[in-house]
């Protein structure tokens, strides 16, 4: 292949990731439908929630074995298979009414999975395209993951505003995010040539599992993250409940999500120059601080959605930094042992926090106990990372 026809093969690769992911992203605009669901279909606020936390959770369970999975079958089966899954999940969510099984195994364990067989492989053959330029290309494949919740809203609101039913919408999302990730999977392969090799791990469980500094790891990557689920999952409800317009809504769901790619790129670029565990600290007080603002009486609409957008910037930081941190306490050899592992604690805290924001706000129809609640929990969240995790680290 010669150079001109491998740079438009491996932007084309790129671009085919990008639509992928904005597919993918949809999710975090979840919250654009939940007061739908609670007017029309008779679901609580919790239910609602329990559907986005069983999204997060099976992502991050499902990603434990695709990453072999990817290896065996190759990226365009995996793509194709989550272009099926896609399909599926909004489908059988378009048909669930009142059925919150169906809307629950629908939208949230099919989408889940689906979003778990895609992410990392779309991650990792564009990075096999780009060798010399990785960070570029990642950003701009998660990027898209971000603008997806951007492009979904926004759609979603205008078909909602013309008297659109949510059920309708969740059909039509599944037709065209199937046939685009589907398209998308004829693009997307490996580049001539490659291989997976094996890395030799030199690191055991029964070393990692006898050491604190894992706890630690595990618990503040769950800690750190459930303020920003907590937030995302409810986010238009928390929005109307402030006394704020559907319109004032989406546009914090769209800046959640752009403050969510903001902090991917950004916490990426800045583990170049700064250490994870120094890039956590300040996510974990950004997060607070947005906490608090939340908590407390705000003056007007634009500084809500200040405080949303940080609040977005400090959730994907902490993403983006928990391999960082990983590769930076076990080496990249023991990564893909050790991350998967990491990040289902991410997973299971979605299970948690979402829910949580949806019951107290069912029983006492406000959200501001629940962000304090999150507040405490980056509290917690800080004072375990700092005072045990890097304490141990200079004295180990």
């Amino acid at each position: 292949m010669g150079f001109g026809c491998r740079q438009v093969r491996r932007y084309s690769v790129l671009i085919a990731a990008i639509l992928v992911n904005i597919c993918l992203g949809g999710i975090y605009a979840w919250s654009i439908f939940v007061p739908e669901l609670v007017k029309h279909y008779g679901y609580n606020t919790t239910q609602t929630q329990i559907v986005f936390g069983t999204i997060i959770c099976l992502l991050t369970f499902t990603m434990l074995f695709t990453g072999r999975l990817e290896n065996i079958l190759g990226p365009r089966l995996m793509i194709v298979i989550c272009g099926l899954l896609i399909f599926t999940s909004y489908t059988a969510a378009g048909h669930s009414g009142t059925n919150f099984i169906t809307l629950w195994l629908g939208y949230g364990v099919i989408t889940g999975i689906a979003i778990g067989f895609a992410y990392v492989c779309v991650l990792a053959v564009i990075m096999r395209w780009f060798e010399n330029r990785k960070g570029f290309a990642c950003g701009m494949v998660v990027a898209g993951y971000g603008f997806g919740a951007v492009i979904l809203s926004f759609i979603s609101q205008m078909f909602l505003n013309r008297g659109w039913d949510v059920m309708s919408i969740f059909k039509i999302i599944g037709i065209i995010f199937g046939i685009v990730i589907l398209i998308c999977a004829i693009i997307i392969k490996n580049p001539a040539g490659y291989s997976s090799k094996t890395v030799t791990v030199t690191i055991k469980y029964r070393h990692i599992i006898r050491r604190p500094r894992f706890y630690i790891l595990a618990i503040t990557t769950g800690l750190g993250t459930f303020p920003g689920l907590m937030i995302l999952g409810n986010l238009k409800p928390i929005a109307i409940s402030f006394g704020y317009k559907s319109s004032i809504a989406v546009l914090a769901i769209s800046l959640i999500a752009i403050g969510n790619t903001i902090g991917r790129i950004a916490g990426g670029a800045m583990h170049d120059r700064f250490k994870a565990s120094t890039i956590k600290t300040i996510l974990i007080m950004v997060s607070l601080s947005s906490l608090l603002l939340l908590a407390g009486d705000m003056t007007g609409w634009f500084v809500f959605l200040a405080v949303i957008m940080f609040a977005g910037i400090s959730y994907g930081g902490m993403i983006v930094n928990i391999p960082s941190q990983v590769a930076d306490e076990y080496g990249h050899e023991n990564f893909g042992m050790i991350y998967p592992v990491v990040i289902l604690v991410h997973g299971i805290t979605a299970l948690f926090a979402a829910p949580i924001g949806g019951y107290i706000y069912d029983k006492y129809d406000t959200y501001r106990p629940a962000i304090l609640i999150a507040g405490g929990i980056g509290l917690i969240c800080l004072t375990c990372f700092s005072l045990v995790y890097r304490r141990e680290r200079v004295t180990k």
